[in-house]
């Protein structure tokens, strides 16, 4: 069951800063191969199996959240006016580009820390026992409107004004409020009182929005993951490990200043009750082994040693126990060392074929709709009145295929001795020159 446990956090150190340990199974093992070739002499040759980054303050995390928040919806924003405005070329290169309808400089709503539970974290005879709780990153605009919310420059750029032809406008004659006859195509409109094109180019349209998706999926993705790079970058207030980096994820262990205790019945009320049986009476007494500090007690539950590492397929403590330390809270370093857990802010990246907008009640706000006009005209006069006869683009009411990356990101709890979910590998580098 945790026979191939690899990446572990293995414990917290308050000094010289607070931070956080993690041991690579794989690599401790080379080193004590590496180690015991050579008899006794000097090991510092070995390489490393331990990696360290100090913690970095929740607010400095929600601030990253929301950096990552920001930097998909200025993607999510720009791909969809893009191909509005390509669709509606030249038209919107008038109203769009010439003029700027944005607010500003947009920033994403913060984020709420929200824990991030699922089955693939612990063992399967867990699931239905631990809750599940999604990443809670709301990846989406918070708020969808028929205005940009990014500036025009994010979405003109390199845009020429195409003038080819992809409808005929339709007419009708009037007398009073009596429609005598119509000149018009039969794909109608979405207004019913404009006649519809007499032709209307549908594959010109698809071409134009395929060519519009296909820029974003190239450029705009670009600039996107350059976004997601300089909000994860570390800066002296936020120290992630790039473990082996987005493809599976960076991590980043989280403190608050105030330390928690009044989880503590809670969560063992919670895990007695999942669990049952014995648990229900040795839940709180088991978690409780904390307030006393340190202690051998605790710590022969909770940290991990070499035997147990090389060899012992099972982690310390009472596993099912420590595992629902996954429902544990972010927390303050001193809670951390005692109660034998930490937590921890990820981000990864996700690659899977979408249609955005996801949100199914914002796709009303993102069609394509090509602006078309028809003609009415109202005897006596001879003069046509141009009526507005937007036409639905239907094979894109779905929402606009993306295949790109979209960067995640969740706080995780995880106890000592128990594996980091989502990282793979080992940490490239890390922070020992600050906290050893």
């Amino acid at each position: 069951m945790y026979r191939h446990r690899n990446n572990i956090y293995s414990q917290t150190s308050l000094t010289p800063v607070p931070h956080a340990r993690f041991l690579n199974v794989d690599a401790f093992q080379k080193f004590k191969q590496c180690q015991a070739k050579g008899k006794g002499k000097e090991s510092s040759g070995c390489g490393t199996y331990e990696f360290t980054a100090p913690y970095s303050l929740d607010s400095e995390t929600v601030r990253v959240g929301q950096a990552l928040r920001t930097a998909w919806q200025r993607l999510e924003d720009r791909y969809y006016w893009r191909a509005l405005v390509r669709l509606n070329n030249p038209l919107m290169n008038l109203t769009h580009c010439a003029l700027d309808w944005s607010g500003g400089d947009h920033q994403a709503q913060a984020p709420a820390v929200v824990l991030n539970t699922d089955n693939g974290m612990f063992p399967a005879r867990l699931v239905g026992k631990i809750p599940s709780q999604p990443p809670d990153d709301r990846l989406k605009m918070d708020r969808y409107s028929l205005l940009p919310t990014v500036a025009n420059g994010d979405y003109c750029g390199k845009l020429a004004p195409d003038p080819s032809l992809i409808y005929l406008p339709g007419t009708c004659i009037w007398i009073g409020s009596s429609k005598l006859f119509c000149i018009e195509g039969d794909k109608p409109s979405l207004n019913p009182l404009a006649p519809a094109p007499l032709g209307f180019r549908f594959d010109l349209a698809d071409a134009r929005i395929q060519k519009a998706t296909g820029e974003a999926q190239t450029e705009y993705a670009a600039d996107y993951l350059r976004d997601v790079v300089q909000a994860l970058a570390p800066n002296g207030k936020f120290s992630p490990l790039p473990w082996s980096g987005l493809n599976d994820a960076i991590v980043a262990p989280v403190m608050k200043l105030q330390p928690d205790l009044t989880f503590l019945q809670s969560k063992a009320q919670e895990a007695g009750q999942a669990l049952g049986g014995v648990f229900r009476a040795t839940a709180y007494a088991y978690y409780l082994q904390g307030l006393s500090g340190p202690s051998a007690a605790l710590r022969v539950h909770t940290l991990p040693i070499n035997k147990d590492v090389l060899g012992t397929p099972n982690p310390p403590g009472v596993w099912k126990l420590e595992e629902f330390k996954r429902r544990f809270p972010l927390n303050n370093p001193a809670m951390y060392e005692r109660f034998g857990y930490t937590t921890l802010f990820e981000a990864w990246n996700e690659v899977r074929p979408r249609l955005l907008p996801e949100e199914a009640s914002a796709k009303p706000l993102r069609q394509m709709i090509y602006l078309a006009v028809g003609n009415n005209v109202f005897l006596p006069s001879p003069f046509p009145v141009p009526t507005p006869a937007p036409m639905l683009i239907p094979k894109y009411s779905p929402g606009l295929p993306y295949a790109g990356p979209q960067t995640r990101f969740a706080w995780v709890s995880v106890a000592e001795g128990y594996e980091v979910p989502r990282v793979k590998g080992q940490p490239t580098a890390d922070y020992r020159v600050v906290t050893r």
